[in-house]
């Protein structure tokens, strides 16, 4: 089935490919430059928190793909720096109280009480659609969350790039901007939209109809089998600008749409002032 549409499709022409962005522009660096150690050290950290328990070295090796030195380097690289305890009786490793303030920032930056993560697990829950969450980085998207249902594949990495101008949560995140700063951002990606970049006003045009709207609707691909909804996310704490994605098959986005335009509304409107526990299904 083909389709797209003119909130999730602003440019008309060919999606940008995944990790395309251009690095010097974007703050971002090509995949032959990046640091696997600190890559390592930061996905340690999220095994951690999704294991919500210490553990051994080797569990680490298993879980990471990380050879035996590998692993065993990087934990006591870690733990010589006060960054994660080791109990010797028992050789487990886990985080230790140092990072208690970069978690507490964490916390205070995105609504507090790990209420986005919950917030995606209610989405996903509800509705059986992937949730994710992404940010502008000039002219591209930036996925950085992504959770799907039990069952899916998880086919979307966190780090991936798209165009801004190719997708429903890039519709949704310059529906909030300055219309001079979607022209400036069109004329800085001429290359990338092609003849589309004279034809501006269609572009602001659609802008205007998806803050209309209150959400934005469509895909990355003209023959893509999936869609997404996608609404612009309060700014809490630093002031990120991010965006909240449901992602499904194109029969049933198009006849939820507006339902799930709604839920996710609804939800987030919990998430910056919550109902109490018993009136409010996403704390239930």
């Amino acid at each position: 089935m083909e389709t797209t549409h003119p909130q999730g499709r602003l440019d008309g022409g060919s999606p940008a490919e995944a990790g395309s962005g251009t690095p010097g522009r974007s703050g971002l660096v090509s995949e032959r430059n990046l640091s696997k150690s600190a890559l390592r050290a930061l996905e340690l950290l999220e095994f951690f928190a999704a294991r919500r328990r210490p553990a051994r070295a080797s569990e680490v090796t298993r879980s990471l793909g990380l050879s035996h030195s590998s692993a065993d380097q990087l934990l006591k690289t870690l733990a010589s720096r006060a960054y994660l305890i080791f109990d010797s009786t028992q050789k487990l490793y886990w985080p230790s109280p140092r990072l208690l303030a970069f978690a507490e920032t964490l916390d205070e930056s995105y609504f507090g009480g790990n209420r986005l993560q919950m917030l995606m697990q209610y989405l996903v829950d509800r509705t059986g659609c992937s949730v994710a969450i992404s940010t502008p980085v000039g002219h591209v998207m930036q996925l950085t969350h992504f959770l799907a249902p039990p069952g899916k594949i998880y086919d979307r990495p966190p780090g991936e790039l798209f165009s801004i101008f190719s997708s429903a949560a890039g519709a949704a995140i310059m529906a909030t901007w300055p219309v001079a700063t979607v022209r400036t951002l069109i004329a800085e990606a001429a290359d990338e939209l092609g003849e589309m970049a004279a034809r501006a006003d269609t572009i602001i045009a659609n802008l205007a109809e998806v803050r209309e709207n209150g959400h934005a609707f469509g895909g990355l691909h003209r023959r893509a089998d999936t869609c997404s909804v996608a609404i612009a996310l309060p700014q809490s704490g630093v002031n990120n600008e991010l965006t909240l994605s449901l992602r499904g098959a194109i029969p049933v986005m198009e006849a939820r749409r507006w339902h799930y335009a709604a839920m996710l509304h609804e939800a987030v409107a919990s998430i910056i002032a919550p109902a109490p526990p018993e009136r409010s299904a996403i704390w239930e």
